[in-house]
């Protein structure tokens, strides 16, 4: 594999060929959820709103969510100018959920953003936070998503699967999806055990397959 960086953002291989990443691995080749969003963007359409500009604004209150929790961990601040006030305003929910979550844990960050390059299987990905509950080695996936996707499951256990094979000596105990609501300040912590991991991987390695597949077609 690889090297495993920190605070990386391209995902390229040795040879210089991008990386596909893991979200978009499962994105392009599961579809289980296809018909909801089908669905959604229907109804987000007949009461007047752009689905995909409704879907962009919620990415960026996301993605300030992150920033927000990760700058968090490092001891730094964070500059909103380039986030609405809307999205700002929501980010600052979620993130107060995360600290709510914290106090309640005592959770200990090791590493975040961690960017893995796989050379074996050339796919990437980065995992949002590695840390310490207790004596307890986790991986974590921060989502302001409203539910848990069967997807966010196949993710964070490929994360693991590819933290471990990079990391022999790591034992990652268990895999944690915590969801951040952004209109109240609660949090829900969702524990992927080891069998829901094997599962998982075995999901996305046939995903990955698939995938590399369609250039024959």
């Amino acid at each position: 594999m690889g090297n495993l960086d920190l605070h990386g953002n391209n995902y390229v291989l040795l040879d210089g060929t991008k990386a596909p990443s893991v979200t978009t691995i499962i994105g392009q080749n599961l579809g289980w959820n296809k018909n909801v969003l089908i669905n959604w963007a229907k109804r987000q359409t007949m009461i007047g709103k752009d689905a995909d500009k409704v879907l962009q604004d919620a990415a960026d209150t996301g993605t300030l969510t992150h920033l927000l929790i990760e700058n968090h961990q490092r001891g730094l601040d964070t500059d909103t100018k380039d986030f609405t006030r809307s999205q700002t305003e929501k980010a600052m929910i979620a993130f107060s959920g995360y600290l709510k979550w914290v106090e309640k844990t005592n959770f200990k960050a090791l590493a975040n953003e961690v960017v893995i390059v796989d050379e074996e299987q050339r796919i990437a990905g980065t995992i949002d936070c590695i840390g310490k509950m207790g004596d307890d080695l986790v991986v974590i996936d921060w989502k302001t998503s409203k539910y848990l996707y069967k997807e966010h499951k196949i993710q964070i256990a490929k994360y693991i699967n590819m933290y471990e094979r990079k990391q022999p000596k790591a034992q990652v105990k268990y895999g944690m999806v915590l969801r951040f609501e952004k209109e109240q300040c609660k949090f829900h912590q969702h524990k992927i055990q080891r069998d829901k991991i094997d599962a998982g991987i075995k999901i996305f390695d046939t995903l990955l397959e698939l995938h590399n597949l369609k250039s024959s077609v």
